[in-house]
C-alpha cells in the first residue's frame, strides 16, 4: 500500500510514501503522519489518498501515524483540492494556510516550556513526557532532534504533538505569537452563600460587628446583583475603602469566590437569552430567506446600515444549530469579532467559538480539533477569512457579513483566495445555505443576482424607525478661500464636532491613512526621504519619531536637517490618523481622543480595549482608518467626519469609485444608530462628483447600475474575470525580459485577452522589481482549460535556464 500526502510546504504536488507493514488498518485519509524528507528532516503531512499503485520512482515508508481518527473530513479535503486548483497554487500552500502551526511540527522546530507549565498538574504526564518537561525546565529549550536523543527514539513527534496540543510545550511558531489574552479577576458569592441564605445573613451580621470594612466590601458585591455571573474585581475596588485584600479575606471565610475570566465574556450570563424580537421588516426578510433557500443556496441580504442584519442572522443560525448542524459567521476584520462575540454569546452561550489569527497557535489548535470532532455538533464559529479552512463535516449555514469588503481577499502568501467566493463553494460542497450580507453589496454579488445564481432580499429601513444619517458635503475650495480652516478641519466640521460633544454624544473621524503624514519634505530643495528597498516615500510617525515604509517595514530616524542641501526646513506634509489625533487635542482641549489603526491595534487585545472604552463612553472622539467603517454598533455616535475623501476617488484601480462609495456609506452608517438622527460631514475639493451625490442620497442601487454599465463598456469584472501574473526578481532587466517572453507566449495563445507586461505603480518592493501581465477572461470560457493552458506556458518559461530565478505569482481575481 502507498499513501499520497500533502506536505505543508510550497511544493507543486503530492508526495508518495509506502505504508509500513502492520499500519494498513491504522492509516486513513485525512489523518496526519510523520514523513522523512530527503532522508533527514521530518515533517507532519496529511494523507490525501491511499492506493496500491506503485510509483515509477523509489519510495520510503513513513514513520508513524499521529491521529487515530481522521482530522480532516472528505468534504474538507475536497475543498482543499478546489482551493489549490481554482487559485493555481500547490496543495502544500493550502495546508500551510489551513493548519495551525501546532499541528505541523518539523524536525528543525525549536521547543520551549510553556509559561503556565508551573501551574499545571504533572500527574497527567507519562514518564517520557515528564522527562521532556524536566529537560526543558533545566535547559531552557531543545530542538526536535535533541528530544529524540534524550528519549533514545528516532521519532519523538507523537509525544511532542501531545505535549504541544496539551499546552505543556510551545513550538517556535508559538513563541513568536502575540501575547496571551489578559484575563480579568472576577468575584462572586460562594456556592454556600448562594444556597444557604440563613448562613449568609448570620455571616453578614458577624461582619458588621467584627469587621466593618469586610462588611462594606460584601455590601458592594451584593449591590451589583450579579451573584451567578460575577463582578470584575477592579470595578469593586473603585469604591472608597474597598480593597482587593478584603475580598481575599472574605474568600478565606468561604463567603466569596474569585476566578479569572475572558474580558469579552463579562457581559454573558450562564443562561442563554431568547432570540431578539424582530421588527416587521426583519420578520419578512427572515421568511423570504427561508423560502429562497429552497430554490437557491446563495442569498444576498442588502440591508441599510443599522437595519439589524445581525438579528436576522441570529434567527437563521438558531434554526441551523437546533437541527444539529454547524454555522460559520465570517467577518472581514478581527476588530468586528469583539462586539459580535458579546452580542451572539447572549443567544448561543458556549456553543459559540471564535477562530482568527490573533489567537495563539495552541488555542487555534484546540478549536481546530473541536470542530473536527464528531462529538462536536451544533456549534457557531465566528472568525475572519481563515475560518473557512476549519474542518467542518456537518456545515449548515455560512454568513459572510460585509461581503463587499476588500479584506476578504488574501494577498500574500498563497493561496490568494477570495473568502467570499470560497465560502460560496464551501457551502455548495456541504449543501449549506450561504448568506452574503452588506449595506453596499459588491458588484460581483449584484451580478450573481442578475445572472440567477443568487436570490436578493432587501432590508430598506433602520431598526426602530431611526432615519438614515444626514450627509453633508463641505467644499474645501471655498473653505480655503474664505480662510475657514483650522489645520485640516473646516470650520463647519469643527463647529459640528463641538456641538456633538457638548450634547454628550461621541464622534468618529475617518482618514484612510495611518501615520502622521505620508510625506516628509525639505522646503528648500524638495528632497523627500524614500525607502531604500521600495519605490515609495516613507511615512512619518510622530509618536515613534521615525519614518516607516508600510510595504517592507524599513525604518529610519526623523531627519533634523536635509541631507541634500543641509536646510533645517524639513516638514511633514499630508494627513494621517496621528496628525488628526494631535489636531483634535490642540483644537479641543480636555477632549479624550483615541486612534484605531494598525499601529494602535497590533497587540492581541488592542481592538477589544479601544472598542470597549468607546462603548463605555471613556473615549469622546475616535479617529480611525477603515477599521471603524464596518459593522461596529455604537449607541452614542452623533457625528461622523471624513477629512479627505478625494484621494480614494483617484486611486489607480478600476474599483476606486465603487470602494469610495462603500467606505463612505459604511462609515456614515456608524452615526445615529439609536434615537436622534446622526450627522455626516464629508470634506472634499470636488463636491459635485457623482459618487458623493449618491452617498448623500444613500442610493446604492443607482451607484451599482452606473458602475456596471462602465465595467461592461471596458470589459472589467464582474462582466469578465481577471488573472494577474506578477513577475519578481532582483534584476530589473531580467524581470522585464522574462515578462516580455511570457506575455508573447500567452498572446500567441490567448490573443487580445493579454494586456501588458506593465510596470506597476510601485515597481520595486523589498528590493524585488515587478512586472504585471493582466489576462481578461470571458465568463463563457472554460476556466479549467484556460488555467491549464496558462500554467503550461508558465512552466515552459521556467524551463529556460536564465528565467528560472524569476518568480511568477498567479493571482486569480486580483481585487
Amino acid at each position: 500500500m502507498y499513501v499520497d500526502v500533502i506536505l505543508p510546504l510550497a511544493l507543486p504536488g503530492l508526495l508518495t510514501y509506502e505504508v509500513p507493514s502492520g499500519d494498513e488498518s491504522a492509516v486513513q485519509e485525512g489523518c496526519r503522519i510523520i514523513v522523512p524528507l530527503r532522508g533527514k528532516r521530518l515533517h507532519t503531512a496529511v494523507v490525501r489518498r491511499i492506493h496500491n499503485n506503485k510509483p515509477d520512482h523509489a519510495t520510503e515508508p513513513y514513520l508513524s501515524v499521529l491521529d487515530t481518527q481522521p482530522l480532516l473530513s472528505p468534504a474538507t479535503l475536497k475543498f482543499w483540492d478546489w482551493i489549490a486548483s481554482h487559485y493555481c497554487c500547490g496543495p502544500g500552500e493550502v495546508a500551510l494556510a489551513a493548519l495551525p502551526s501546532g499541528m505541523r511540527l518539523a524536525s528543525e522546530t525549536k521547543l520551549e516550556l510553556s509559561p503556565d507549565a508551573e501551574e499545571r498538574d504533572e500527574e497527567e504526564l507519562g514518564d517520557k513526557e515528564f522527562q521532556v518537561v524536566e529537560a526543558l525546565r533545566l535547559r531552557g529549550g531543545l530542538s526536535f532532534k535533541e528530544v529524540g536523543s534524550l528519549l533514545g527514539v528516532v521519532n519523538p513527534a507523537p509525544l511532542l504533538h501531545r505535549l504541544v496540543e496539551a499546552g505543556w510545550v510551545l513550538s517556535m511558531e508559538e513563541l513568536k505569537a502575540s501575547p496571551r489574552r489578559k484575563l480579568v479577576s472576577m468575584v462572586r458569592l460562594s456556592e454556600q452563600a448562594c444556597a444557604d441564605e440563613r448562613w449568609l445573613n448570620e455571616a453578614l451580621d458577624a461582619l458588621d460587628s467584627r469587621a466593618p470594612s469586610q462588611s462594606r466590601a460584601m455590601m458592594t458585591l451584593l449591590a451589583e446583583d450579579a451573584a451567578p455571573v460575577g463582578v470584575p474585581l477592579e470595578s469593586l475596588t473603585k469604591m472608597e475603602g474597598v480593597t482587593s485584600t478584603l475580598f481575599k479575606r472574605l474568600m478565606e471565610k468561604g463567603l466569596v469566590f474569585q476566578f479569572k475570566q475572558d474580558p469579552w465574556q463579562l457581559q454573558s450570563s450562564q443562561e442563554v437569552e431568547p432570540l431578539a424580537t424582530l421588527s416587521e421588516a426583519q420578520q419578512k426578510a427572515v421568511g423570504s430567506m427561508r423560502e429562497a433557500f429552497e430554490a437557491t443556496p446563495l442569498v444576498l441580504l442588502e440591508g441599510v446600515t443599522g437595519s439589524g442584519k445581525t438579528e436576522v442572522y441570529t434567527h437563521l443560525i438558531h434554526d441551523v444549530l437546533e437541527s444539529g448542524r454547524d454555522a460559520l459567521f465570517l467577518v472581514p476584520e478581527i476588530a468586528l469579532t469583539t462586539q459580535l462575540i458579546v452580542r451572539l454569546r447572549r443567544f448561543f452561550g458556549d456553543r459559540l467559538e471564535v477562530y482568527h489569527s490573533r489567537f495563539s497557535p495552541r488555542e487555534r489548535t484546540a478549536t481546530y480539533r473541536r470542530v473536527s470532532s464528531k462529538e462536536s455538533r451544533g456549534r457557531l464559529m465566528v472568525g475572519a477569512r481563515s475560518a473557512i479552512f476549519l474542518p467542518f463535516s456537518n456545515l449548515g449555514l455560512i454568513v459572510v457579513d460585509e461581503e463587499h469588503d476588500a479584506s476578504y481577499k488574501q494577498q500574500d502568501p498563497a493561496p490568494r483566495y477570495q473568502a467570499r467566493d470560497a465560502a460560496a463553494m464551501l457551502g455548495r460542497m456541504h449543501s449549506a445555505a450561504v448568506v452574503l450580507g452588506s449595506a453596499t453589496p459588491s458588484l460581483e454579488a449584484r451580478f450573481a443576482v442578475q445572472s440567477g445564481r443568487a436570490a436578493h432580499i432587501e432590508l430598506a429601513e433602520r431598526f426602530g424607525g431611526t432615519s438614515l444619517p444626514e450627509v453633508g458635503l463641505v467644499d474645501l475650495r471655498k473653505a480655503h478661500k474664505q480662510r475657514a480652516m483650522e489645520g485640516h478641519f473646516s470650520r463647519t466640521l469643527l463647529d459640528a464636532l463641538k456641538s456633538t460633544l457638548e450634547a454628550g454624544k461621541q464622534a468618529i473621524l475617518f482618514q484612510n491613512r495611518r501615520g502622521f503624514a505620508p510625506v516628509y519634505q525639505c522646503r528648500t530643495c524638495g528632497w523627500v526621504p524614500d525607502c531604500e528597498r521600495c519605490d515609495v516615500s516613507l511615512t512619518y510617525h510622530k509618536y515613534l519619531k521615525d519614518l516607516h515604509c508600510h510595504y517592507c517595514g524599513y525604518r529610519q530616524g526623523e531627519p533634523s536637517t536635509c541631507p541634500r542641501c543641509g536646510s533645517e526646513e524639513v516638514e511633514a506634509k499630508g494627513l494621517g490618523t496621528e496628525r488628526i489625533e494631535e489636531e483634535v487635542v490642540q483644537l479641543l482641549p480636555g477632549v479624550t481622543v483615541q486612534r484605531m489603526d494598525l499601529d494602535t491595534t497590533r497587540s492581541r487585545t488592542g481592538h477589544e480595549r479601544i472598542i470597549r472604552a468607546f462603548e463605555q463612553g471613556e473615549i469622546q472622539v475616535l479617529v480611525g482608518t477603515q477599521m471603524v467603517t464596518k459593522g461596529l454598533d455604537f449607541e452614542r455616535v452623533g457625528l461622523v467626519g471624513i477629512l479627505q475623501a478625494d484621494h480614494m476617488l483617484h486611486f489607480p484601480d478600476f474599483r476606486a469609485l465603487e470602494r469610495t462609495f462603500q467606505l463612505l456609506t459604511q462609515v456614515a452608517g456608524r452615526a445615529g444608530r439609536r434615537g436622534e438622527r446622526g450627522q455626516v460631514l464629508i470634506q472634499t475639493f470636488d463636491p459635485e462628483h457623482w459618487v458623493f451625490q449618491h452617498v448623500v442620497t444613500h442610493d446604492a442601487q443607482a451607484m451599482a447600475e452606473a458602475e456596471l454599465k462602465e465595467r461592461a463598456s471596458f470589459g472589467y469584472p464582474p462582466i469578465v474575470r481577471l488573472v494577474r501574473l506578477i513577475m519578481r526578481h532582483r534584476d530589473p532587466h531580467l524581470t522585464r525580459e522574462a515578462a516580455s517572453a511570457l506575455a508573447g507566449r500567452l498572446r500567441s495563445r490567448f490573443g487580445g485577452r493579454v494586456i501588458g507586461p506593465e510596470e506597476p505603480g510601485i515597481a520595486r518592493v523589498n528590493d524585488l522589481y515587478q512586472r504585471h501581465i493582466l489576462l481578461k477572461v470571458e465568463r463563457t470560457v472554460d476556466t479549467v482549460k484556460f488555467k491549464e493552458a496558462m500554467m503550461e506556458d508558465i512552466g515552459t518559461l521556467r524551463q529556460v535556464p536564465r528565467f528560472k530565478p524569476v518568480r511568477v505569482i498567479v493571482d486569480i481575481d486580483p481585487y
